[in-house]
Parts: C-alpha cells; sequence; structure tokens
C-alpha cells in the first residue's frame, strides 16, 4: 500500500519593502507630478518683473475704469446732480457704467492670475502646465506671463 505524498506548503516571506526611488534629475519632481523650472534666477526676475509691470498697469487702469463709472452729471464728492441730464445722456451713461463694471471684472481676473503667478515664482512651479505638468513654452509666457496652461491644454478647454 503506498501512501499518499502530501504536497509541500512553504509560507511566503514577508518581502522587503522596496525602497520609493529618488526621481532623476531632469524628470518630475518627487511628489508634485510636475517637472523641475528650467528658467534660471535672472529669467524668473525677468518675468517677475514682467508681472509686476503688468500689475502697475492694471491698477492705473482701474482707476480710468472708475472714473468711467462715475456720472459725469454728478458730484464726486457727494453724488448730487450738477446739472440737468437730458434722457439720451443718461442711456449713454448707463451704457458706459455697465462696459466700465465689466472692465472692472476683467481687470479683477487678471490681477488675480498675476498674483497667482507671482506666487508660482516663488513656490518653483512657474512656467509649468497646471494640467498636463508640461513646460509653458518661453514664447507663450513672453507674450501672456500669467499663462497657467500650455496651448494644448488651453485649447481642450
Amino acid at each position: 500500500m503506498t501512501r499518499p505524498s502530501k504536497k509541500k506548503t512553504t509560507t511566503a516571506r514577508p518581502r522587503k519593502a522596496e525602497a520609493k526611488k529618488k526621481p532623476k534629475a531632469g524628470t518630475r519632481k518627487a511628489g508634485t507630478g510636475r517637472k523641475p523650472a528650467r528658467f534660471t534666477r535672472k529669467e524668473l526676475v525677468e518675468f517677475e518683473r514682467a508681472l509686476l509691470d503688468e500689475k502697475r498697469r492694471i491698477l492705473r487702469q482701474g482707476r480710468a475704469t472708475d472714473e468711467l463709472m462715475e456720472p459725469s452729471g454728478t458730484d464726486v464728492t457727494s453724488g448730487e446732480p450738477t446739472r440737468r441730464t437730458h434722457a439720451a445722456e443718461v442711456g449713454g451713461e448707463s451704457h458706459q457704467v455697465e462696459v466700465a463694471s465689466r472692465l472692472k471684472q476683467m481687470e479683477g481676473t487678471v490681477m488675480r492670475e498675476i498674483v497667482e503667478a507671482l506666487a508660482r515664482i516663488v513656490d518653483g512651479s512657474y512656467g509649468i502646465c497646471e494640467a498636463c505638468g508640461e513646460p509653458v513654452p518661453r514664447a507663450r509666457l513672453e507674450i501672456v506671463p500669467h499663462a497657467r496652461l500650455c496651448m494644448k491644454c488651453l485649447k481642450k478647454r
């Protein structure tokens, strides 16, 4: 009589935890999924200067827009009418105020984008597309220094 053979069972050894590998130089930053900035300090200073110039320009333009929003037939200090106004003038002024209001809204949006771009310079993510993590072309940043997206991702939106 032969004995049935027993299958030998072995217990699996616990595997050693694999050490996380550091990303190679020139590849994506650890934990961010973004490539490292490719600009020198001097280039970043130039982009920062362009952003600050744009910010100052928008602030000046904002003051001019505020003046457009002020009806022309009113005293600036009291808001009281200084002269009688014709109905056609009132219609024109209301259109002017509406346009000025839209301008203020757009100025606010661009101002926020500029502030965010300045923060990206500080944190090292400036010039990296927020959607795909690829570099934003230098030519695009020279035209729109507060650009957050590369052209490919911008066209997708």
